[in-house]
């Protein structure tokens, strides 16, 4: 199977589903906002994992926990539309677009972060065909994932690092702003194909191991990449002094730090019969070009 076109597949799929998932009756300019970056394409990887996570698990019908996969997906938006905000990462230019706030302006761009955080959680507890008691663990899970103790923290530190130098520990960093998140997509895909403890832990020790990879072949790119290939402005670490695992480790050591990460989470995922398309996808993190 070519991983690249399974998940260019799954992502298209994906992009399909959320095409149509907000409504109408909000001001227009909010709609357009929201609408605009949802569907400005993306690898979709947080989603798919929570489909792959409950397929390998089991679950062979996964229609039924598509929604969930969408709206982890409007929590990816919103966090990408905020990083690119003038006070944050002050960036132009996200999935070879122009960046929310340039379009729709910087108050504009907020809300629609807001908005679409908001009604991802809204959209998770308002299904009716999985259990209340496994919707409010998924809920808590997101939450305390992507929260003040997850990616916002991660977040935090990230500008705490760069603009005050008051932060030097980029394991917190990359462990908090992106890898607990990745780590929870797996762990919900568990939870929902009802899988064993044991599958759960294994499952959350991949989504870990390929989170930290994830973050830091980002800033390899960020260093060696191609902005037309990226479909983001090349450099822009370097440019602002962050903290990144290149500028303290080099690019050869952190592709080695990547590597390990990797073999960690193919390790953690040996208890799986069906296992080749998490393990061709934790291989795909660490070769792409963009």
């Amino acid at each position: 199977m070519d991983i690249k076109q399974y998940l260019k597949t799954q992502a298209e799929f994906i992009n399909q589903k959320l095409e149509n998932q907000l409504k109408e009756g909000i001001p227009q300019k909010l709609f357009d906002s929201m609408h605009y970056s949802l569907n400005a394409g993306g690898k979709r990887i947080r989603p798919i994992l929570v489909l792959e996570s409950a397929k390998v698990c089991g679950k062979e019908n996964v229609a039924d926990i598509l929604d969930i996969a969408l709206a982890v997906e409007m929590i990816h938006t919103y966090s990408l539309i905020h990083d690119d905000l003038p006070s944050m990462d002050n960036d132009d230019l996200r999935r070879g677009k122009p960046t929310n706030h340039k379009v729709f302006g910087e108050a504009i761009a907020i809300l629609a972060g807001d908005g679409l955080l908001t009604y991802a959680f809204e959209k998770i507890s308002s299904i009716k065909n999985i259990p209340a008691e496994k919707l409010v663990r998924i809920i808590n899970i997101l939450s305390h994932n992507v929260g003040i103790y997850g990616m916002i923290a991660g977040q935090a530190a990230d500008i705490l690092a760069e603009k005050e130098k008051s932060f030097t520990d980029i394991k917190f960093i990359h462990e908090n702003k992106t890898t607990k998140f990745i780590m929870a997509c797996c762990q919900i895909g568990a939870i929902l194909a009802d899988a064993e403890d044991t599958k759960e832990k294994a499952l959350k020790e991949y989504g870990y191991n390929i989170g930290m990879a994830f973050q830091i072949w980002d800033d390899i790119l960020d260093e060696i990449g191609e902005t037309e290939k990226l479909g983001k402005t090349v450099g822009k670490d370097k440019e602002n002094n962050k903290l990144t695992y290149t500028s303290i480790y080099g690019i050869e050591k952190s592709k080695e730090i990547a590597k390990k990460h990797i073999e960690k989470a193919l390790k953690s995922i040996e208890i799986f019969e069906n296992k080749e398309i998490l393990e061709k996808l934790a291989k795909y993190i660490i070769s792409r070009e963009v």
